[in-house]
């Protein structure tokens, strides 16, 4: 391998816990070697999974050889017990969780320069499962410039009221432990929870703009208990209506083979199979429909992009290391 398989770099600060922050990632590299068409992809564990699972790193082999792809899974903030064994401190759901998967990105592609290795810019991916699948909608968004297709697989629909707060809407039981109250230490501001909502309208619409290339795919199942459907498909029609290009799929049973959608509940199947079925065409060498991005990505930019909320914006800045700020107006 040109490139250490486990590595660790600093990533941005968590307000909540001052300090320097580092974040693990493991590093699988296609078995013919990188080359000139090798792109890069994130594959993004769940809400308190850990970043060398089996099965991830099971992923991360079959795509780096499948796709001709350098692929990271990463321990983002919060993996593991870091959220369990802290339960005061509201889950970050995909603000800083998906900048330490851009980072990620950032920092492999400054170690193969630094060696002159040739790769491709314009064939970036990400493919997450649950709060993974959160995360790469996340990361799509806050690096609208970057990546080709993303693999959302029963991802949570957004920070809604009902995991922010943990009211149980549509059956789910997840709580993000976020409080309504302005005066709470964990109060949720609107801005926050507007910038983690990918199917806000005016933000999908500044995405297409920014990328209109992009192919988005959707893998869902219609009975899913954790991350509920119903909002989901909320998200899914603003992203049509912005022009972005959705290939989706909510999952009923009709499509349980048991052989790659086991069931339409929230674990659906494994993996390979499902990205092999539903994205080959997008993320293979020579897919039918194969993506690649036409201009440069943010790394290349170095610049900054805002998306408006509320009472100001957020701003991201490739300048550097990828950092992510709100400023109010």
């Amino acid at each position: 391998m040109l490139l250490s398989q486990e590595q660790e770099f600093v990533a941005q600060e968590w307000p909540l816990v001052p300090g320097e922050r580092a974040v693990k990632m493991h590093l699988e590299e296609p078995p013919n070697g990188i080359n000139g068409n090798t792109g890069m992809m994130l594959a993004l564990h769940g809400w308190g999974g850990v970043y060398d699972n089996p099965d991830i790193i099971a992923f991360c082999k079959f795509a780096a050889e499948r796709y001709n792809l350098i692929v990271t899974s990463v321990n983002y903030l919060q993996s593991g017990t870091e959220w369990t064994e802290h339960r005061d401190r509201p889950y970050d759901h995909g603000y800083l969780q998906a900048m330490d998967a851009i980072g990620a990105l950032y920092t492999i592609r400054e170690q193969l320069g630094d060696q002159q290795i040739a790769f491709s810019e314009h064939r970036i991916y990400s493919v997450g499962g649950s709060g993974g699948g959160n995360i790469t909608q996340m990361v799509m968004k806050l690096a609208p410039h970057t990546f080709a297709c993303g693999i959302d697989k029963c991802g949570m629909p957004g920070l809604t009221d009902g995991i922010a707060y943990g009211t149980g809407e549509y059956g789910s039981h997840l709580d993000a432990a976020y409080s309504p109250d302005p005066d709470a230490p964990n109060y949720l501001t609107a801005d926050m929870q507007e910038i983690r909502d990918f199917g806000n309208l005016e933000h999908c619409r500044l995405l297409h703009q920014a990328n209109p290339g992009l192919q988005i795919v959707i893998i869902h199942g219609v009975a899913d208990p954790t991350c509920p459907v119903v909002p989901k498909i909320r998200q899914f029609a603003n992203m049509v209506e912005a022009g972005i290009d959705v290939d989706a799929h909510f999952l009923t049973e009709v499509d349980i083979d048991g052989e790659v959608v086991a069931n339409i509940e929230h674990s659906i199947g494994n993996w390979p199979g499902l990205i092999a079925r539903y994205a080959d065409e997008y993320l293979k060498e020579d897919g039918k429909f194969a993506r690649q991005t036409e201009g440069p990505s943010d790394f290349m930019r170095r610049e900054t992009f805002e998306y408006p909320t509320t009472n100001g914006k957020h701003v991201i800045d490739y300048s550097g290391y990828p950092t992510i700020a709100f400023v109010s107006a």
